[in-house]
C-alpha cells in the first residue's frame, strides 16, 4: 500500500523555538511533510536559521521542501523581490510599441537571474532539505485600457532584446507584439526551458524537484500544455492547485478535474502526482469544502496533499481565512483519517 504525502507550506515566521512546536504540531496533525518557504529576503537575513528551521523540522520527521517564495515575482508568493530592483535590465519588457516599459518581474531568460536561482538552489542544498518546490512559475500578462479611451489591449513579456533575440532564432522574424500563437508558444517555451534548467541543477545537488502548475491552461498564464512540463526528466513530482475558492469553481467538479488531470500525466510520464488544498481566505461557514477536496483528490488517485497554508494563514492578514483555526481542524481531520486509514 503506498504511503501517504500530508503536508503544508509554513512562513509563519523565523524564531526556531516556535517554529520546533508548530513542526511538532503539524506533525501531531498528521502531517510526514513541510513546505518551508524561503524568500530573498531569507537569503539576506535568515541564511543560518533556514538551515536551523530544515534540521528542526526534520528532527520530528518532516520530509522538508523549499519554495523560492516571491523570488524575482515570477513564483508564486507575496514576497518582495530585491533582484527586480537591483537589476533593472534584467526585468520583463512589455510590448508597448509606444515606448519602453518593464514590469517588476525577473525575465526567465536572464543570464544574471538564472545564476542568482543557481545560487538560491545551492543554499537550499546545504540546508539540508530533501528537495525544492518550483510555485506558480509564471511570466507576466494584463491587459491595458487607453486613459482617454480606445481599446483594450493585451500586454505581456518578456519583449527585451534577449527574448526577442531567442524568437527571431526560432522562428526566422521579428518578435510581433501582439499576443499571437508563435508568441504564445514562445512564452510557455521560455518557462518550460527555465524549469528545465532549474530542475537540472537541483539534481545535480541530489534535491527532488516539485513544480505546481496554475489549475488552467489559459495561454495568458504562461503554460497550456501541461504535458510538456511532465515530460520534464528531472521534475520528480507534478502538481496543480485547485484553489475552487479563489476560482469561483465548484469544489467537487474543480477538485476532481484537475487531479484527474494531473494524475494522467503523472502516470504517463512516471511522475508522482500532488494536490494543493486551498487553506488561505476560506469563507466562514464553508470550511467542511476542505474535507471534500481531500476525499476528491485522494479518490482521483493523489496520494501525495498539501494545504496552503498551516493554520488558515493565520500569520497573513492579507490572505487569512476568516476563521482559521476551524480550517486547520478540517485539514487535521482530513489528514489523520488517511495517515490512519
Amino acid at each position: 500500500m503506498k504511503i501517504m504525502k500530508l503536508g503544508a507550506s509554513y512562513f509563519g515566521n523565523r524564531i526556531l523555538r516556535h517554529v520546533r512546536e508548530d513542526m511538532k504540531k503539524m506533525v501531531d496533525d498528521g502531517c510526514n511533510f513541510v513546505v518551508h518557504t524561503m524568500s530573498e529576503h531569507d537569503i539576506s537575513y535568515h541564511a543560518g536559521t533556514m538551515v536551523d528551521i530544515v534540521k528542526a523540522s526534520r528532527g520530528v520527521g518532516l520530509e522538508v521542501f523549499l519554495d523560492p517564495w516571491g523570488i524575482g515575482r515570477v513564483f508564486g508568493g507575496e514576497s518582495f523581490s530585491t533582484f527586480v530592483k537591483e537589476y533593472p535590465n534584467c526585468r520583463q519588457r512589455l510590448n508597448f510599441p509606444e515606448g519602453e516599459i518593464k514590469i517588476y518581474k525577473a525575465c526567465l531568460n536572464s543570464s544574471t537571474f538564472r545564476n542568482t536561482m543557481t545560487t538560491w538552489i545551492e543554499l537550499a542544498a546545504r540546508t539540508g532539505a530533501e528537495g525544492v518546490f518550483w510555485d506558480e512559475p509564471h511570466l507576466f500578462f494584463g491587459e491595458f485600457a487607453p486613459l482617454f479611451g480606445g481599446k483594450k489591449r493585451n500586454i505581456w513579456g518578456c519583449t527585451c532584446e534577449v527574448c526577442k533575440d531567442i524568437f527571431k532564432q526560432q522562428y526566422g522574424y521579428e518578435m510581433p507584439m501582439d499576443f499571437t500563437d508563435d508568441v504564445k508558444a514562445f512564452r510557455q517555451t521560455t518557462i518550460i526551458n527555465f524549469l528545465e534548467y532549474l530542475a537540472n541543477t537541483a539534481s545535480t545537488k541530489g534535491l527532488i524537484n516539485s513544480v505546481c502548475l496554475f489549475p488552467t491552461t489559459d495561454p495568458r498564464y504562461g503554460i497550456y500544455s501541461w504535458e510538456k512540463v511532465a515530460m520534464i526528466k528531472n521534475m520528480n513530482i507534478f502538481g496543480s492547485d485547485p484553489y475552487w475558492y479563489a476560482y469561483k469553481q465548484d469544489v467537487t467538479e474543480f477538485v476532481r478535474r484537475i487531479s484527474s488531470e494531473v494524475c494522467a500525466l503523472s502516470n504517463k510520464y512516471a511522475k508522482e502526482p500532488q494536490i494543493w488544498i486551498q487553506g488561505y481566505r476560506v469563507p466562514a461557514e464553508r470550511e467542511e469544502e476542505i474535507a471534500t477536496a481531500v476525499d476528491v483528490a485522494y479518490e482521483s488517485g493523489v496520494r501525495n496533499i498539501a494545504t496552503w497554508s498551516f493554520e488558515g494563514t493565520d500569520c497573513m492578514t492579507y490572505v487569512r481565512s476568516d476563521r482559521p483555526e476551524i480550517v486547520w481542524q478540517f485539514v487535521r481531520r482530513a489528514y489523520l483519517k488517511y495517515k490512519n486509514g
